[in-house]
């Protein structure tokens, strides 16, 4: 039976294809064990030059390489002996506070305890924070004892810090040998965005039967008030009958106004209408805007590029705000806050926050996007800037240049 030339060739690729899978899968395992020796760069160069000393002395019986393969197996030695053994530690580590606002000092603790019966040789705690480190060196530890050291991280920006996963590294005075234990315990504590308050500054209320009590007296709601006689133009529907057959003369219902607020935020995420310092500083008045809608118990909504959060607490927003950054995919400004207004059409205050790549001219056109009803204001944020301010307290276009100008831009009321 004849073999055809098309089989054997297919035979013979595959023949090669498994060969040389074969190889890759036995190379990357022997690349798996040799990581798992502990040896530094040092310790294989130490360990390399002994065997290479071993071959020189066997093949052309030099003293001086036989000198250096016992000085080199020496080392090694020592330092196995030195890296020998974990014992039965127990390792925590701890934050004072895992809410942090930029600028605080992050604070916490590192406890090693030894709970075997042998004493646990010194070693270090390398703690990763964020992008840097820190490096706890821990004496020897008898048994039952602990070491307890305090560290510090400066903040500087808006950003979650990973505190861990902690390792604990063992080396040997010449760092021939390295052991590295990971632990795999980790914090996240949010470093929040400056914030300012800004209570009271902005109000906005649309009449809802479901809202709470005003004092504002209505001819039509559902919380009743009180009777008063008919005026002419009066909707008849809403007469009492029965009080009027009393008294002989028409009495109409009063009611006290139900009323509702709700604040809408929309924050651009456009990376190229932002330099750095100004999107900070639109995060900021975000967050400023938003923990004091909460603060005096309006609900809020917040649109940040494709994003929408429905916060109920302050820590909700103030975490998410601590992690949103400008992206290059991120939608037109105009169509972002007519997407927003289309989903929150029970908004009663509207806050649409952009940086300096969005022109006052064109804030002015977006912030007349809004119903007539909504108190919308345009906050630009151009870090640097001198405060300006246009428009009327339903319509307001705000240009700050640092977060405490915020607050008197919103209570300043009409600037032209």
């Amino acid at each position: 039976m004849k073999v055809s030339e098309t089989t054997t060739t297919a035979l013979k690729t595959a023949l090669k294809s498994g060969n040389k899978a074969w190889k890759q899968a036995r190379s990357s395992t022997y690349l798996t064990a040799l990581r798992k020796i502990p040896l530094t760069g040092l310790g294989w160069l130490v360990l390399l030059g002994g065997l290479a000393s071993l071959g020189a002395y066997l093949a052309w019986d030099w003293a001086e390489a036989a000198a250096i393969m016992f000085a080199a197996l020496l080392a090694l030695l020592a330092a196995v002996a030195q890296t020998w053994g974990g014992g039965e530690l127990a390792l925590r580590v701890t934050v004072a506070q895992d809410r942090l606002r930029k600028g605080q000092e992050l604070i916490g603790r590192a406890v090693a305890t030894n709970n075997g019966r042998r004493a646990v040789r010194a070693l270090k705690i390398e703690l990763p924070l964020g992008t840097e480190q820190a490096d706890i060196a821990v004496p020897t530890l008898r048994s039952g004892k602990s070491f307890t050291r305090e560290f510090q991280l400066q903040t500087r920006r808006r950003e979650k810090i990973v505190v861990g996963p902690p390792r604990t590294v063992r080396e040997d005075i010449l760092g021939l040998i390295r052991r590295v234990r990971s632990w795999p315990e980790s914090q996240d504590v949010y470093v929040y965005p400056n914030f300012t308050s800004a209570l009271g500054a902005l109000s906005g209320y649309s009449r809802d039967m479901e809202g709470a009590t005003s004092q504002v007296i209505t001819s039509s709601d559902a919380a009743f008030h009180a009777l008063r006689p008919y005026e002419s133009g009066d909707d008849r529907r809403h007469i009492h009958w029965k009080m009027s057959a009393h008294t002989g003369q028409l009495m109409m219902r009063q009611y006290l106004e139900t009323r509702r607020s709700h604040h809408l935020i929309v924050l651009d995420l456009k990376r190229e209408n932002y330099r750095e310092a100004d999107f900070e500083l639109a995060v900021e008045a975000a967050a400023s805007l938003a923990v004091s809608s909460l603060s005096s118990g309006q609900p809020l909504t917040l649109y940040a590029g494709k994003t929408v959060l429905k916060a109920a607490t302050a820590r909700a927003v103030l975490d998410f705000l601590t992690e949103v950054q400008p992206a290059e995919g991120a939608p037109d400004y105009r169509h972002l806050v007519r997407w927003a207004l289309a989903h929150e059409a029970q908004a009663s205050v509207c806050s649409l926050i952009c940086g300096p790549g969005v022109n006052m001219r064109r804030l002015q056109q977006i912030c007349l996007l809004p119903a007539a009803d909504m108190a919308t204001t345009g906050i630009r944020a151009d870090a640097g800037a001198t405060l300006t301010r246009r428009g009327a307290s339903s319509r307001r276009l705000l240009n700050i240049g640092e977060l405490s100008q915020l607050p008197p831009a919103l209570s300043g009321g009409s600037l032209a």
